[in-house]
């Protein structure tokens, strides 16, 4: 499915990512300042991932299946398999975003997908 697809590019990403992160944290000759600002990048990535993670769990128990939630800086994405959204259901998934991301409605974008 397109959304499994786009959970599997998005770990990948994340992978190469840490990947990276990790080699600067191991390198002996980088000083302590970008080691730290590391380590600080590869926590703020956990974070992400936690909270994109408990939104999507919670999507799907409330019916939405197969949702991917994409956080970007202080925006949000949300991919649904549906052909299309009623407005009551649009702000039922904009509420569930909001408060497992922390992230404003007016930074949520919902976008429908049929698979």
């Amino acid at each position: 499915s397109v959304a499994a697809q786009a959970k599997v590019s998005r770990e990948q990403v994340r992978s190469n990512n840490k990947e990276t992160l990790q080699s600067i944290i191991d390198n002996k000759n980088l000083s302590d300042a970008e080691k730290e600002n590391a380590v600080n990048q590869m926590v703020q990535m956990t974070e992400i991932a936690e909270k994109e993670a408990a939104a999507e769990v919670l999507l799907q128990a409330k019916g939405f299946q197969e949702a991917v939630v994409s956080i970007n800086g202080d925006a949000v994405d949300v991919v649904i398999n549906a052909a299309e959204l009623s407005d009551a259901q649009r702000a039922q998934i904009e509420d569930i975003v909001k408060r497992k991301t922390d992230i404003a409605a007016e930074n949520i974008v919902i976008s429908t997908i049929v698979q």
